[in-house]
């Protein structure tokens, strides 16, 4: 039921995913994963890039998934000295199969606070005794010589203290977001499982938290969120997808971070697929469900206009917009006005996240660039950065079926900058490919956008941004997938010395296949 439901959600969209839908299967219309924590894995003072190509076959294994890793430097990012992991790379736990998908979702944490970052993998296909498809997370640790596979986790549901029980197609890691929810200085991990059945709510999904420790992430008091259970808001319903998106701040600055949790495809008040966020607070005992919100469009003192397959919480991203201490949150409405999507912005405060001083943007409209089109799937994904390092954290928005003239789903960003009153349209800024001189070509079904990701790669002040083209062609190579990187300044991001990146250029280790998908995860 629940595969024909999202049958039905993607097939009333005006434009559908590239022919890489077949191979992609339910995954491609999945919410790009927000790591909260800078991926510094070498602890150099600059922001590296983890890339995953989830299709990428692992010599004959089709589909098993790999990542790859670019190291900043002074000046840019690069391709030299840089990494491929899989399931079959010397010491990464499991083994590469057929379909496992491996690097589908990222998320960069310092787990065992140790000064170097490391790298969680969602394996959202991986199957686990005989339950196909029920997913799970590798984790790869930092070191001054950058990620290695050397000490390499491998967690599931049901094993290792990891509450819940490996079920088929429950998807364990399709979302991923780290933060520091009980204040200890170990970095946590949250791991959406959005298609787990509560009872006989199949696709209600659920939520689980594992801790970090001085010997890296354990299953050992784990938890496990889902709706009306342990102070969580809300019911579990057939195919609600709560733990589709997943994005960690501190909304209310206790110093402890906080969780927001996406269920786009949620009814609230018999209005189908409108979509909700959960919002867990941080404690000392870590993630607790008393005094959690549950927030919609239009509901609660939230702005906008609840419509059927608004989907609100398709995407979400934690910023501090307006530079008040409180982490604010991006909410992305990607099926808004059937599929052009929206954005709403949820101020914090000392009591959580707020409707009051909130935002709602979309294409063509308060003199934000662009105009809103039928299948666009404006804020399918969300990145904050402060781009120009003013103090305010920015907000990039993907748009990746946006059509460029007549080159159909080509895609484009906006990229909003934060102010005192939060995010404005004043300064605006839209990018593509080839315009402006940023590299790469527009070219059908290219997705520019369909994954985003901030970081200060070149360690000198503003924040700058990678944006994923899995379905980039490289030359008469289908779908191998690229990866562009925009530079930030002190007048914001910038096309000057933006580069392009893909398996087999510039040193990046692999090679260029058809249907790779380099780009589709980032962090």
């Amino acid at each position: 039921m629940r595969r024909l439901l999202m049958a039905l959600v993607l097939a009333g969209a005006a434009v559908g995913w590239p022919a890489m839908t077949a191979l992609a299967g339910s995954h491609v219309a999945a919410a790009q994963a927000v790591g909260s924590l800078q991926a510094d894995f070498d602890n150099d003072g600059f922001v590296d890039l983890a890339v995953g190509a989830p299709f990428e076959d692992i010599g004959s294994v089709g589909g098993a998934g790999a990542v790859n890793v670019l190291y900043g430097a002074a000046g840019a990012l690069t391709g030299a000295g840089s990494q491929l992991f899989s399931q079959d790379s010397p010491g990464v736990v499991g083994t590469a199969e057929r379909g496992d998908q491996f690097g589908s979702a990222l998320a960069a944490g310092d787990f065992d606070n140790d000064g170097f970052a490391d790298l969680a993998v969602g394996v959202v296909h991986e199957g686990v005794g005989t339950a196909i498809g029920a997913g799970a997370v590798n984790v790869l640790y930092g070191s001054a010589g950058g990620l290695t596979g050397s000490g390499s986790q491998l967690f599931w549901q049901g094993a290792g203290g990891v509450a819940g029980a490996a079920e088929t197609e429950d998807e364990f890691g399709y979302a991923l977001a780290t933060g520091d929810f009980d204040n200890d200085g170990f970095a946590d991990l949250a791991v959406g499982v959005h298609f787990d059945s509560i009872g006989s709510a199949s696709g209600a999904g659920v939520v689980n938290v594992l801790s970090g420790s001085a010997a890296g992430l354990t299953g050992s008091g784990s938890q496990l969120f889902r709706q009306g259970a342990g102070g969580v808001l809300g019911a579990p319903e057939e195919s609600d997808q709560f733990g589709s998106s997943l994005a960690a701040g501190d909304f209310d600055n206790d110093g402890f971070a906080d969780l927001a949790i996406g269920a786009p495809l949620e009814t609230v008040n018999s209005i189908q697929l409108l979509g909700s966020v959960n919002v867990l607070f941080g404690s000392t005992g870590g993630l607790t469900g008393s005094g959690s919100q549950l927030l919609s469009e239009g509901q609660n003192g939230l702005p906008g206009n609840p419509e059927n397959a608004d989907q609100f919480g398709w995407s979400l991203a934690a910023g501090n917009f307006n530079n008040d201490g409180f982490a604010d949150l991006a909410v992305g409405l990607r099926g808004e006005d059937f599929d052009a999507g929206a954005l709403i912005e949820l101020p914090g405060s000392a009591t959580g996240l707020t409707g009051s001083g909130a935002g709602v943007f979309r294409q063509g409209a308060g003199g934000v660039a662009g105009r809103s089109e039928l299948g666009d799937r404006f804020a399918h994904a969300l990145a904050a950065g402060d781009f120009d390092n003013d103090g305010f954290a920015d907000l990039a928005i993907g748009a990746p079926l946006e059509d460029i003239g007549a080159i159909s789903d080509a895609g484009a960003i906006n990229v909003l900058y934060g102010s005192a009153g939060g995010l404005t349209a004043a300064d605006n800024q839209q990018f593509w490919q080839g315009a402006a001189g940023l590299a790469g070509t527009a070219e059908t079904s290219d997705t520019f956008g369909r994954s985003l990701a901030a970081g200060d790669f070149d360690n000198d002040g503003p924040a700058d941004l990678a944006v994923g083209v899995p379905f980039e062609d490289i030359a008469a190579i289908d779908d191998a997938g690229a990866v562009n990187v925009i530079y930030g300044s002190v007048g914001g991001l910038t096309p000057t010395g933006d580069q392009q990146f893909w398996q087999g250029a510039a040193g990046v280790v692999g090679t260029a296949e058809t249907s790779d998908s380099f780009g589709f995860a980032l962090t």
